[in-house]
């Protein structure tokens, strides 16, 4: 055995160029015991090297034993051998390095890393130095720890192309080396290109549990890195008993790192054709999103049909605010033939609002067109316009908060006949002053007062052939007393609360355009005016009357629990019966909370006699919400009494379900149910079947729509989506990473 070399010596020895080993641990950091072998023979007895040392641009080589050839210009390193060059690490059990041909002979099983983006495993390798291309034997490729691709041979060249010839490729986990996957693609030729992230297959076969259904000569996908890249997204079939059997393959096109867009082409074998179309684009302030679809239908002697949805908003650092809302279509029917939406009224919008320490202005102007053939479209206002600014003012008198706003607003309908074609203008101003005093013992009292001074213009009405003008004036004390407790096991707290409220009436009548529904609930239960627009408010002497109470437990449990009615010193004939607010003594509102975190959700609301009807049920509202490992249940309930919220054909009672249950590791279902109680019939109902594991995802969905408005029929589709998770499409999350099962 050749005596220890110097460290002089070793320089001179070891000759490697700096795209392998310019730097070894034997040349700069040789610890004390380390030798390394520099003869022609066999290594017989060599001290191992323990570590290694790095120059600029030079190799990384470890190993237990290196043997140097001085007169073949051969390193041979073996046992635990690991060789770093950038970001390129290749692991081994033995290498060996031929200067002359600047090549790299790697002996398995051993590993080729590439960062975090690509790992190789294989038998055999011969890799040039900087092992940027070279060939692999018996290989298997892991693409950001979500693709593997098995392949005969696989071929690097300039540092970029990963060529894998005879290739498998699937992101199910394989247990086994005799195992199928659930689904793979099979290619004479895979090339992955790591600068454009792109996965080229030639001759590519898709089989699912071993059996080819699609072949496909070339297809371009991202590699599992991506998160944008044009392509196909996954296609889709349908069948609808109006539309027939359609087929669907959507397209992304990334337009730059701030838009995208995506076409929908759907055909039906009815002959119908539609491409849908969604775009989104963000800027510096805001974002703006587009969504589409053009039909050539040929169910309709109006063939061409279409429409149009946008919405944008945009911020900027003056405190504007804008926003667009824009809903266009060629005819009532067309959104809910396709199953595009169930809207039964479009809305368009444009706003502008400004927000500073002390005042807010907002400017919007809306338009309405309604779906239903039912209610004459002429008649609901088309444009309708406001203007408002709110200051909040200095008050060193009267102490409190005082704040004076402005508003001017309008409306117009396209009819032209007499009261139901009435157009009209208002113009008002409003003054708000409030004051806080709490107590030693907790007592929290509030006084506020309102006036209001109000010119209305009305048109096309001979109701009211001249300008109205009226003030209105409100003024309010309120009384609380809350009260907490705290202990070991939860805290609780109990409020009661007593709130006065005087409006003198006598002001001017205008036509009610703003508060035709009045809903009576707890969260309007301690208000100045329940109506909801401007156009009437409430009058007379009122007290409401209520208490709350809520505990939170230490273990998540909670509950909230609300209660209040409302006295007057005598009716004033401005609500129906049915509201639970006619008469002296308005119905009893309750509403409470029951939840217990990531389980139980109880919300129970109710509206209990008033209008003098006894205990009637005027209003009744019940959600609940349950969720364990297997079971997902949604359900509500609402009564509503003839009247009681603009119901005025008749009672309304109406029960939905939605439940979900994990049947497996891999099973789900979901089952939807709607019925109206009312007439006896269900209004919709679905079903859903999905199959999910750590590589594919299997939906099928059968819905039937049972009830309709006057121009909608009743209508079913069935629905079914494939998945291959990882190939086109983000991985799903590790809740279902496990390995596949045989097919």
């Amino acid at each position: 055995m050749p005596a220890p070399l110097t460290k002089a010596r070793r320089m001179h020895h070891i000759g490697l160029t700096a795209t392998l080993v310019a730097t070894l641990a034997a040349t700069l950091l040789m610890p004390q015991g380390a030798t390394l072998a520099a003869a022609a023979g066999p290594d017989t007895g060599s001290h191992p090297i323990a570590t290694g040392a790095k120059a600029g641009g030079a190799a990384i080589l470890t190993a237990d034993r290196i043997v140097f050839t001085t007169g073949h210009k051969v390193l041979r390193a073996s046992g635990h051998v690991s060789v770093s060059f950038g970001n390129m690490i290749l692991t081994a059990s033995a290498i060996t390095y031929d200067e002359t041909s600047n090549t790299i002979i790697a002996e398995g099983p051993l590993r080729l890393r590439n960062g975090d983006t690509a790992t190789i495993v294989a038998s055999y390798a011969e890799l040039s130095s900087d092992m940027r291309k070279g060939v692999l034997k018996s290989a298997r490729m892991v693409l950001n720890r979500q693709m593997q691709i098995t392949a005969t041979e696989i071929r690097r060249s300039d540092g970029r192309y990963t060529q894998l010839y005879h290739a498998a490729a699937s992101t199910c986990r394989i247990a086994n080396a005799h195992q199928t996957p659930f689904w793979q693609v099979r290619a004479r030729r895979i090339v992955h290109d790591e600068q454009r992230k792109l996965l080229f297959f030639e001759r590519a076969q898709l089989r699912l549990g071993g059996l080819p259904v699609a072949y496909l000569p070339r297809i371009k996908v991202p590699d599992p890195s991506v998160k944008r890249a044009s392509g196909f997204l996954v296609p889709g079939v349908s069948n609808s008993d109006k539309l027939g059997f359609g087929v669907s393959a959507p397209y992304f096109v990334t337009l730059g790192d701030y838009a995208d867009v995506t076409l929908k082409p759907r055909l039906y074998s009815s002959g119908t054709a539609t491409l849908g179309f969604d775009f989104r684009r963000r800027f510096r302030h805001g974002r703006l999103s587009l969504t589409g679809a053009l039909t050539n239908d040929t169910r309709m002697a109006y063939r061409h049909r279409g429409y149009l949805f946008a919405t944008g908003n945009w911020r900027f650092q003056n405190g504007l605010e804008a926003r667009a809302k824009l809903q266009l279509t060629s005819d009532r029917s067309y959104l809910v033939d396709h199953g595009f939406s169930s809207a039964t009224r479009l809305e368009n919008r444009i706003s502008l609002a400004r927000t500073r320490r002390n005042s807010r202005t907002d400017l919007a102007l809306l338009g309405y067109r309604t779906l239903s053939t039912s209610v004459p479209g002429d008649t609901i206002p088309y444009l309708l316009g406001h203007a408002r600014y709110r200051k909040r003012l200095e008050t060193p008198v009267l102490g409190g908060q005082l704040a004076l706003g402005a508003e001017l607003a309008g409306y117009r309908r396209r009819a032209r006949s007499n009261i139901t074609g009435r157009d009209g203008r208002r113009l008002g101003v409003v003054l708000d002053w409030s004051r806080q005093w709490i107590g030693r013992s907790g007592l929290i009292v509030t006084t506020s007062a309102r006036g209001r001074a109000e010119r209305y213009e009305i048109a096309q009405d001979s109701t009211y052939p001249a300008p109205i003008t009226r003030t209105i004036s409100v003024a309010s004390l309120d009384l609380r007393l809350p009260m907490a407790r705290r202990s070991t096991r939860a805290t609780e707290s109990l409020e009661p609360r007593l709130q006065l409220v005087y409006a003198p009436g006598g002001a001017a009548t205008v036509p009610n355009e703003d508060s035709q529904i009045v809903p009576f609930e707890a969260n309007n239960l301690f208000t100045l005016n329940r109506f909801p627009g401007h156009d009437i408010y409430e009058q007379g002497f009122r007290a409401n009357i209520g208490v709350s109470y809520s505990r939170q437990s230490k273990t998540g449990f909670s509950m909230n629990l609300v209660a209040g009615k409302v006295f007057r010193l005598g009716a004033n004939g401005q609500f129906s019966a049915a509201s639970g607010l006619a008469g002296a003594s308005s119905g009893l509102v309750l509403a409470g909370r029951l939840s217990l975190p990531k389980r139980l959700n109880f919300v129970q609301r109710l509206v209990l006699g008033g209008g003098g009807g006894g205990a009637v049920i005027r209003r009744a509202e019940t959600r609940l919400a349950y969720k364990t490992r297997r079971l997902d249940l949604d359900t509500s309930y609402l009564w509503l009494l003839k009247g009681a919220a603009g119901n005025t054909a008749a009672d309304v009672s109406d029960w939905s379900v939605k439940a979900g249950w994990l049947l497996g590791n891999n099973w789900r279902t979901v089952a939807s149910w709607r019925y109206d109680a009312t007439t006896a019939k269900a209004s919709d109902a679905g079903l859903a079947l999905t199959y999910r594991n750590d590589c594919i995802k299997i939906d099928l969905s059968l819905s039937r729509q049972y009830a309709s408005s006057s121009n909608v029929g009743a209508s079913s589709s069935l629905g079914l989506k494939i998945t291959l998770d990882g190939f086109g499409a983000r991985a799903n999350s590790g809740a279902f990473a496990r390995q596949c099962a045989s097919f």
